[in-house]
């Protein structure tokens, strides 16, 4: 009899959440060849692989990705995606002052175009699609698509106060915004390499805005073209992810996802709690 979706989604989380304490003897080499950051993030990458290729071993229904790279639902996902930083446009106002003083920024204007792409794959497009994308939402989605697509757009979201402390309540909803979008696009297109590619480009998007202090104006202009014109030339697409949408939707599939995620953050609030006290 094949596992139930929802209790291989539960096991996969628990052994996810929990690599903290089996993988540092892993990381540790990578980083003393790569330096902390990039050997930390490069044994991630490796790891969230392995990690991908065991969950679909034990459960071969998880694997139904398209390799294929639809041109202009990518446009619109990544319209959509631009919109999401709306609501934390003023906080890359504030990051671009020299008055800011933060790690995160002065990494930001140190790094050149070629290390910062490099690192946003190895950091964030490659594993965090893998992970939420492939695995979690995969493995929701067969429980209940619109379900996971809540649970993992709030998870997604919210959860980057626990990797990111200081980031404001603005910025957290427009990461659970921009997960809602990602979550959408793969499960519209199954295609990893279209969210890949979104996740990417969003990252890469403040980068450069904060970096080239002179083309702040021309990456301005470029985004917003890229938020408006693929939603006004390819309508009838939109209208199509409207319809999936729809289809998709119920009361009961949004509270069931709610509770979900709660449980999700509980978790991993509770794992962080045991974590400090034990220092």
């Amino acid at each position: 009899m094949p596992m139930n979706p929802l209790t291989a989604f539960i096991l996969a989380f628990l052994l996810y959440i929990t690599h903290g304490l089996y993988l540092s003897g892993f990381i540790r080499p990578f980083q003393r060849r790569f330096g902390d950051i990039e050997g930390y993030w490069v044994a991630m990458s490796i790891f969230t692989v392995v990690f991908a290729v065991l969950i679909t071993l034990l459960y071969p229904e998880l694997y139904f990705v398209r390799w294929s790279f639809p041109v202009e639902y990518f446009l619109l996902f990544l319209s959509l995606s631009v919109l999401t930083f709306l609501p934390a446009v003023f906080e890359l106002g504030k990051a671009k002052s020299p008055e800011i003083n933060d790690e995160g920024v002065k990494l930001v204007k140190s790094m050149g175009f070629k290390d910062a792409a490099l690192l946003q794959i190895i950091s964030a497009a490659l594993p965090e699609e893998i992970v939420f994308r492939y695995v979690f939402l995969g493995l929701l989605s067969l429980w209940n698509p619109f379900a996971g697509l809540i649970a993992l757009s709030l998870f997604f979201g919210i959860g980057h106060r626990f990797s990111h402390p200081n980031r404001n309540w603005n910025v957290l909803i427009s990461n659970t915004l921009v997960g809602f979008v990602l979550g959408l696009a793969y499960l519209y297109t199954k295609s990893l390499l279209v969210v890949m590619a979104i996740h990417w480009l969003d990252d890469m998007v403040p980068w450069a805005y904060i970096k080239y202090e002179k083309a702040r104006g021309v990456i301005v202009g470029t985004t917003a073209l890229l938020a408006v014109l693929p939603l006004v030339l390819l309508r009838d697409g939109l209208i199509s992810i409207g319809g999936y949408l729809t289809g998709v939707y119920s009361n009961e599939s949004l509270i069931l996802g709610t509770g979900v995620a709660i449980a999700m953050l509980g978790v991993v609030y509770l794992g962080l709690r045991l974590l400090k006290g034990r220092r």
